[in-house]
Formats: structure tokens, C-alpha cells, sequence
């Protein structure tokens, strides 16, 4: 704690600022009038994001005006606290000695993006609170199948699915078959009740974004996503040849995120609603700053015929959709702190950014990333010296070692044989992962702050399970000895207990 509260302090010495840009530029976020005077009205008539976020903002601006930057910093100040406890946390329970846990847990939460985020107001930080916080629950139940603690890992799961639409109700559903499977002998039907609470909540969301919009999700951006990964990724030349073809629509020439009339010839106008958050074009803030509004009910017309346009470009031209995933990748794995929003409190931490980049992740650059946003496909790319070389190399270990790890046969009749936490880790880095680089293109390198701390811990976890079986081969070693760990077959928590649960655990 002490570490967390200096660093924090020399940062804002350094003259890094919490960032509230977000509240008034992000596409995500409704017009802060509308959330400050009819919060109910206008969450009920969002579609193109999950609500939680906008809720959260919606309260804070309902107190007196003086507080709302004072709660907004306090927040992400705590999630950052919170992070590095949770993280400890997790280390220490899955047996790394304390000196060692202390010392990972500083390379995460010390990191530039670590710092930059939390002083960005986005749900980003946010998630990967939510995401730590979940593996500590689940860890806690694997340990010993108390109720509260599965509770807790679904409610966090769905908090998670209603704040970021990555994280869809097909994710939220795995995991609960997942965990009513492993309980099917004891206490599967309580594991159900529980989990219906928070999916009872995210099917209510859905259906709202149906009624609003129709379309049976809780955002309905997924198309325009899909758009700037294949269609897009043609010349504009070659997208003109295949719209004059009819293999194209021409939305295929409009940019994806052009404003309304933008499109106006191209899709049919929306009808108007008389809601606020459905019908204006623009968000118009106090100082007269001017955004479009991703609400506006016509970009789920456009999101859907963009789709349309996908489907095409993937059947004609997956070479098109090769290269935007080639792309996605090649971002994904930059360091999350060159991500272009970041750019003014990154120059107040430019040589300690570079140098963390240098050790921690392998980038060979030593200049900064292009800034600006990156409006055409080419402008994403940077090549092999802004990539995180030993990133890759981390993410290779973790998800190959993990799926071996998890594939391996395991004996039943030895106690801690569940891999209930191993396969949340890896299961999330990969869907993630995949999510991130198959279905979008351009701001990667922010979606890989979510996965960090849990490749860190799933390595960790890993080497814990190689480690044990060395130590059985090789029973001369004492407990205690090995890189680290100090208990490399049975992972205790700091009071020392096992945490194998007895065979009647959970069934009471």
C-alpha cells in the first residue's frame, strides 16, 4: 500500500492529470444532461452500449457539481488500490511467498498503462478490476465451496457482461454450466439459483436493447466493428469497383462512425422516437464541445447493414479479412500505454514509459508511438520495434502451458484436483484474445490491459503445477525451496491452512 501511494503521489508531481474527457468524447457515454436529468429514461433507451458504465456516471453527476471530479479520481484511485490488494491477494493464496508476490504485484500496478488508465475516466480500468476481482472469488470457492464466494464470482461476472460488451451473455452462460457441472454432486442446484440472480438482470438488458432496437444483445455496435476489420480493409478503389458490382452496399464507402448525415442517402433515416438519446444527432456539452451520439437510433440500421457488407467481404475477400486481423494482432501486442487517447500523460512519464517498455515488455523502439487517431488501416501498423517481443513470448507460455496443463489427465483421487481457477485464467486470456483481434481493429493495444494481470497469474499458477510435480519426482527437496513458492504441491493462504476443502465441503 505504501508503494501504490507514493508512486501515485510522484505521478501527479510529474504532472500526470485524471483525465475526464471520456465523459464528454467517448462514444459510450450518453449526453451527460440527459444522465444528470432523466437518468432512468435515457439507460432504458440505450442500445449501443451495456448500462452500468452510464449508470455509474449518471449517479456521480447527480451530486453537487463541486463533487463530481473529487468521487470520479477517488473512484479510480480505489480501483487501483483495490487491483493491487486483489492481485497480492490471489499470488500469495496460490502459494508465492510474500516477498516475491509483492514484487509481481509492483510490475503490474507500477506499469505506465496501469497508471495512464487509472487516470483516464473509462470503464477500461474498471474491467480489469472486475476481472482480478472475479478470480479471487472463484478462487475462494474452488478452495472451499462456500456459497457466498460463487455468489460473489457471479455477481462480479455479471457487473462485468452489463458493463463491456466484449464480455457477452454466451461467456456469463460457460462459466455457469461450467461451475453447475463441477457441482453436480453436491450443491449444483444453490450454484444455479445463484447464477439465475445476475442472469436474470443481463437477459433484461438484452431484451430492452431488443425492444429499443431490435436486436437481442446488449450492444448493437458489433456490425461497424466488424466493418473496419474486412470491408475496410479494401482499397477504397476496390470497394468502389464491388459497390458498382452490386457485391457491395454503398455503405461500403462510408467511413464506419461517420456522423448522421453522413449516411444520409445511403440508409434510410430513423424514425423519430421523441427520446432525446434516440433522436439527436450530436451530444452538446457546457463548453460547447460537440460529439456524435452513437445512440442515435440509426446507427443500428447501419450497424446491421454494415454486417451485411462484412458477411460479403468474408465470402469474397478473406484476404482482406487476413490482413485485418494480421493488423489487430500486431496492435493487440504494442504496450497498452501507447494507445493514442493516452498521449498528454504519457509525455509526463515518457522515459519511464520507454524504459518499462524496454524491460518489461521487449518493445526495440525508442521514440514514441505516432499520435493522432488512426483513421485508415495503414496508420494502425508500426511494425516489429513498437512490439512487446517478450509479451509474446509470455502469452505463448501461458495460453500453450495452459492448455496442456488443462488437458493433462488428472487423478480424482488426489485432493486439489479441480482446475476451476486455471480455467477461468485461461479461458478469459484466450477469449479475449480472440475477441479482441477477430473482431476488431484499431484500438487493440487497449483491449490487452484486460488480460495483464491475469497472464501474470496464470503463469504464476502454472509454475506452481510444474513445480509440484518436480518436487514429487524429486521428494529431497524440502518444502519451501523451490523459486519461490512456499508450498508447491498444496497452495495455502497466508494463515497456513490447507486449502484442499474436506470431502463434505460444500455439502452442508
Amino acid at each position: 500500500m505504501v508503494a501504490f501511494v507514493v508512486s501515485r503521489v510522484v505521478v501527479a508531481a510529474a504532472g500526470v492529470r485524471f483525465d475526464t474527457d471520456p465523459l464528454a468524447s467517448g462514444f459510450q457515454v450518453l449526453e451527460l444532461t440527459e444522465l444528470r436529468d432523466n437518468l432512468f429514461g435515457s439507460l432504458t433507451h440505450l442500445h449501443a452500449q451495456p448500462p452500468l458504465f452510464n449508470l455509474f456516471i449518471g449517479l456521480v453527476l447527480r451530486l453537487p457539481q463541486a463533487w463530481e471530479q473529487p468521487v470520479f479520481r477517488l473512484v479510480y484511485l480505489g480501483a487501483g488500490l483495490s487491483l493491487a490488494l486483489t492481485i497480492f491477494t490471489v499470488l500469495v493464496r496460490l502459494g508465492l511467498r510474500r516477498s516475491l508476490a509483492v514484487l509481481l504485484t509492483l510490475v503490474v500496478t507500477l506499469s505506465p498503462a496501469n497508471i495512464l488508465f487509472e487516470n483516464w475516466a473509462h470503464y477500461d480500468y474498471l474491467v480489469v478490476l472486475l476481472l482480478c476481482l472475479s478470480v479471487l472469488a472463484l478462487q475462494r470457492y474452488e478452495d472451499d465451496h462456500r456459497l457466498r464466494h460463487v455468489a460473489v464470482f457471479f455477481g462480479l461476472s455479471g457487473v462485468l457482461v452489463l458493463t463491456r460488451s466484449m464480455f457477452q451473455l454466451v461467456w456469463f452462460l460457460a462459466w455457469t454450466a461450467v461451475l453447475v457441472v463441477h457441482r453436480r454432486r453436491a450443491d449444483w442446484k444453490h450454484v444455479a439459483i445463484v447464477a439465475s440472480v445476475p442472469l436474470l438482470a443481463i437477459v433484461a438488458v438484452y431484451a430492452n436493447t431488443f425492444r429499443v432496437a431490435g436486436s437481442f444483445t446488449s450492444s448493437t455496435s458489433l456490425g461497424i466493428s466488424l466493418a473496419k476489420i474486412t470491408t475496410f480493409q479494401l482499397p477504397e478503389t476496390e470497394r468502389r469497383a464491388m459497390v458498382d458490382q452490386g457485391a457491395l452496399s454503398p455503405l461500403a464507402l462510408v467511413p464506419p462512425q461517420a456522423p448522421v448525415p453522413g449516411y444520409a442517402g445511403v440508409v434510410p433515416p430513423a424514425p423519430t422516437t421523441g427520446v432525446p438519446v434516440l433522436d439527436e444527432e450530436v451530444k452538446t456539452f457546457a463548453d460547447g464541445t460537440i460529439r456524435t451520439n452513437y445512440n442515435n437510433l440509426l446507427y443500428a440500421e447501419v450497424s446491421e447493414a454494415y454486417l451485411d457488407d462484412a458477411v460479403r467481404t468474408l465470402r469474397t475477400r478473406p484476404d482482406a479479412y487476413a490482413r485485418g486481423v494480421a493488423t489487430a494482432t500486431e496492435l493487440f501486442f504494442r504496450p497498452p500505454s501507447d494507445f493514442f487517447t493516452l498521449r498528454e500523460n504519457r509525455t509526463h512519464i515518457a522515459e519511464y514509459n520507454r524504459l518499462y517498455n524496454h524491460l518489461f515488455y521487449g518493445v526495440v523502439a525508442s521514440g514514441d508511438p505516432i499520435s493522432g487517431f488512426p483513421d485508415v488501416a495503414q496508420q494502425y501498423r508500426q511494425g516489429p520495434p513498437r512490439t512487446g517481443w517478450l509479451s509474446i513470448v509470455l502469452y505463448v507460455v501461458a495460453l500453450v502451458g495452459g492448455a496442456i496443463e488443462l488437458c493433462r489427465r488428472r487423478d480424482r483421487r488426489r485432493p486439489g484436483h479441480s482446475s476451476l481457477l486455471l480455467g477461468f485464467l485461461w479461458s478469459t486470456v484466450a477469449y479475449v484474445v480472440a475477441v479482441s483481434n477477430l473482431l476488431e481493429v484499431g484500438e487493440n493495444d487497449r483491449f490487452r490491459l484486460y488480460t495483464e494481470p491475469l497472464v501474470l497469474l496464470l503463469v504464476v499458477a502454472l509454475a506452481g503445477r510444474w513445480l509440484a510435480r518436480r518436487r514429487e519426482r524429486d521428494s529431497g527437496h524440502e518444502e519451501g525451496e523451490v523459486l519461490g513458492f512456499d508450498h508447491a504441491i498444496e497452495m495455502k493462504p497466508c494463515g497456513g491452512k490447507s486449502l484442499t476443502p474436506p470431502p463434505e465441503a460444500g455439502r452442508r
